[in-house]
């Protein structure tokens, strides 16, 4: 075998980290690792054990440029089951060359290793990770795990990207969730180029929340369904990544904007089954819809009609079920309504109150 082997990911333990020794006024440290300009260096940060001793470590690449800029970090997988994201980082990394770099990357492929080993959204105790931000040293597992992004990944940055998808059984047309009243988050969420930038409440306990509290403006891009690669919704966050990274000056070069302006939304809606049975979609998602246009329409096992649902609202349908089988009360459309009206805390767009999980 010719040429020279790729470097191997290094296990670093955050908690035993050394102060280094050379580290310049252009160097990067991350979990005591010192990362020299113009180099990548990919680690795994160890965050816990098993019961049998093994060594839980959460994946982080370090991408320093050559010249000096800002900070950015892209995160995926905070949902252990939500694997869109885990492939815009792949491709990521194989696109951004630290050389041609200026200021740094950092880069987590799956924060929630241990979720996404048992294919689910939650970690093992069922708590979930993005209500448990900025976490502590001293705390649950989950709050083990917070702390470690939290320090090593999301205080220095200047900027985050959260990566995420739909709840299981769900999609989401891509689409950036942020608080359209900050100037700062719309202007680069506009950069950013999906489709649709929604107006999202901020959670207690996630990373957005969290990062906004210490001055890091996050975008969460939401796309596709959970246990899928959806190759459009991957394509979509990767190109916005890479439009961001250009919009900051990081990049000289990358995708220019799309053709069509993203369409800013204010307020959602989600549309829940009145009637059990099968549901027949008679929209697709990302299409527009008017008042009293059918949207689905429920019909019993033995195939006959119960039910025809109409649209309140005009607007676009953003999301929704992938499971045609439904009980009354379950919501099946998302719908992103035009407008400058503020989301309404009783019909929220977050997933996990749409579902009924316990946040803690």
């Amino acid at each position: 075998m010719s040429g020279t082997e790729p470097p191997q990911p290094r296990t670093v333990d955050p908690g035993a980290a050394t102060a280094p020794t050379h580290v310049g006024p252009e160097a990067v440290t991350i979990a005591g690792e010192v990362v020299d300009p113009g180099q990548r260096r990919d680690l795994y940060c160890i965050t816990s054990e098993s019961y049998t001793g093994d060594r839980t470590s959460i994946p982080i690449s370090v991408l320093n440029g050559a010249e000096p800029g800002p900070r950015l970090f892209v995160t995926a997988a905070v949902h252990g089951d939500e694997l869109n994201g885990t492939a815009v980082c792949r491709d990521l990394l194989g696109t951004v060359d630290p050389a041609e770099l200026h200021g740094v990357l950092v880069v987590v492929p799956i924060v929630n290793v241990l979720g996404a080993q048992i294919h689910s959204r939650y970690l093992p105790d069922r708590r979930d990770l993005n209500r448990t931000f900025p976490g502590s040293s001293t705390g649950s597992m989950a709050a083990r795990m917070a702390r470690l992004v939290f320090d090593e990944v999301v205080r220095d940055s200047d900027i985050g990207i959260d990566l995420h998808t739909a709840a299981n059984r769900r999609t989401n047309v891509p689409q950036l969730r942020v608080r359209t009243t900050d100037a700062r988050s719309l202007e680069l969420a506009r950069a950013f180029g999906a489709p649709y930038i929604l107006d999202a409440t901020l959670r207690a306990g996630s990373l957005r929340e969290t990062a906004r509290e210490i001055g890091v403006t996050v975008l969460t891009y939401e796309g596709g369904e959970a246990l899928r690669l959806d190759g459009h919704a991957i394509e979509v966050g990767f190109t916005g990544v890479l439009r961001v990274l250009r919009y900051l000056g990081m990049r000289a070069d990358g995708p220019g904007q799309p053709e069509r302006e993203p369409v800013v939304m204010h307020e959602s809606r989600w549309l829940r089954a009145e009637r059990g049975g099968v549901v027949d979609m008679q929209v697709d998602f990302g299409d527009e819809v008017h008042i009293g246009q059918p949207v689905w329409t429920t019909t019993s096992p033995f195939g006959a009609e119960r039910s025809v649902v109409e649209s309140p609202y005009d607007g676009v349908v953003i999301g929704g079920t992938t499971l045609p089988l439904v009980t009354p009360g379950d919501a099946v459309l998302h719908i992103a309504l035009p407008g400058e009206r503020e989301p309404s805390e009783d019909d929220p767009t977050d997933e996990e109150d749409l579902l009924g999980h316990d946040p803690s």
